[in-house]
């Protein structure tokens, strides 16, 4: 089914049930200099996204709608097996959420549909259907309970996560406690099944989580607290993984922490360990299942992470990914000037270290310059 069937659905239903609209236009523009592959040559190009944000609300009532215009402009990038590669990856969801790309010669231009969902919400249920976010995990670099929206903190931006077509409800057992099930339909016609169960006790905040698809099968924990009152946080998830696509069972587990300065820095680390490891032919041409992001060249990594208010113009970002193994690392920072409330210019890099047969040593580092406004 296309977009253009879900947006006439959304034009002739909205109507009835909208009252309050929180509309915003966000506009984020990348201009970017990178190596796309190790034989390539260093190519400039932009990348633009336009993007309307629609939260719709009447008494328990909701719904959302994230739409984007995206647009490539260079055509040795275009031309790149990068691009062609990153394009091939679909959304896990029945239907396109992309529109055709438009090539015009130098550039591509395409649609999404981001979100596009309806739910109603009270004190004790949460239920919502259709094109959305499932959030599982406690992970701040990696998140291996979370089979639904992973994050790829190796991603110019990690946070732009495709949505899933589901139904998800959520009970709230009392005020520190829930339940939740969710059931997905996958771009084959298959379906994913999840539940969810979290509490507090002693120590902290607690959940169980179970997950299976026709190629993933996963029983796992989150922990999340503070630590003796000392203000640091701490954060544990993981658990039992089956990949049926490549025959492999396998534990996973990350374990973190962070604290906030009075100054105003913050810190995190976080570790990742994986009893299995995967050749990278593997990870490349099972993109598309349930265990894309849980499946690593190493068994363990390391990753930490900065943010720091210079002023109330100025911030800094810094994060970093470390192999033990075979001792190679990736390194971004990041430099924001708040032009005003609605309008920021940032300078940053992604960078690359280690030998040329290690797993961060062969990629090309890049650096870009992102100008982002909300009206």
């Amino acid at each position: 089914m296309k977009i253009a069937k879900y947006l006439t659905l959304l034009c002739l239903t909205v109507p009835i049930i909208a009252v309050e609209h929180d509309i915003s236009i966000e506009n984020t523009n990348y201009t970017i200099s990178k190596v796309p592959s190790p034989d390539d040559d260093r190519v400039l190009y932009n990348y633009n996204r336009l993007r309307l944000t629609d939260k719709i609300k009447e008494g328990n009532w909701f719904a959302h709608i994230i739409a984007d215009i995206d647009n490539y402009y260079g055509e040795d990038y275009i031309d790149s097996f990068e691009y062609q590669f990153l394009r091939g990856i679909k959304a896990d969801t029945p239907f396109d959420i992309e529109t055709n790309a438009k090539n015009y010669g130098n550039g591509e231009v395409f649609g999404r549909l981001h979100r596009f969902n309806v739910g109603y919400a009270d004190e004790k249920h949460h239920v919502v259907l259709g094109l959305q976010k499932i959030t599982m995990g406690v992970g701040r670099i990696w998140t291996p309970t979370d089979l639904f929206n992973p994050r790829n903190p190796l991603a110019l931006e990690p946070d732009q996560i495709y949505g899933n077509f589901s139904l998800s409800y959520t009970y709230a057992l009392d005020e520190l406690s829930q339940a939740m099930v969710v059931v997905a339909k996958r771009h084959d016609g298959s379906y994913k099944y999840a539940g969810r169960i979290k509490g507090n006790i002693n120590i902290g905040d607690v959940a169980l989580d179970v997950y299976s698809s026709n190629d993933a099968e996963m029983f796992a924990y989150e922990l999340e607290g503070n630590l003796f009152n000392t203000g640091i946080e701490w954060r544990s998830e993981g658990g039992y993984y089956k990949d049926k696509l490549l025959d492999k069972d396998f534990y996973q587990t990350i374990l973190g922490i962070d604290y906030g300065f009075v100054n105003g820095l913050t810190v995190m680390a976080e570790w990742l360990h994986s009893s299995e490891t995967y050749k990278a032919d593997d990870i490349l041409n099972y993109q598309e299942s349930s265990l894309s992001y849980n499946r690593h060249l190493s068994s363990d990594y390391v990753g930490a992470s900065a943010y720091y208010d210079f002023n109330l113009l100025y911030n800094g970002a810094l994060i970093m990914i470390y192999s033990p193994e075979d001792q190679s690392s990736f390194i971004s920072p990041l430099i924001t000037y708040s032009i005003s409330d609605d309008a920021s210019l940032s300078a940053g890099a992604m960078l690359y270290t280690g030998d040329d047969e290690s797993e961060f040593g062969n990629i090309g580092n890049s650096y870009y310059l992102r100008l982002k406004a909300t009206y």
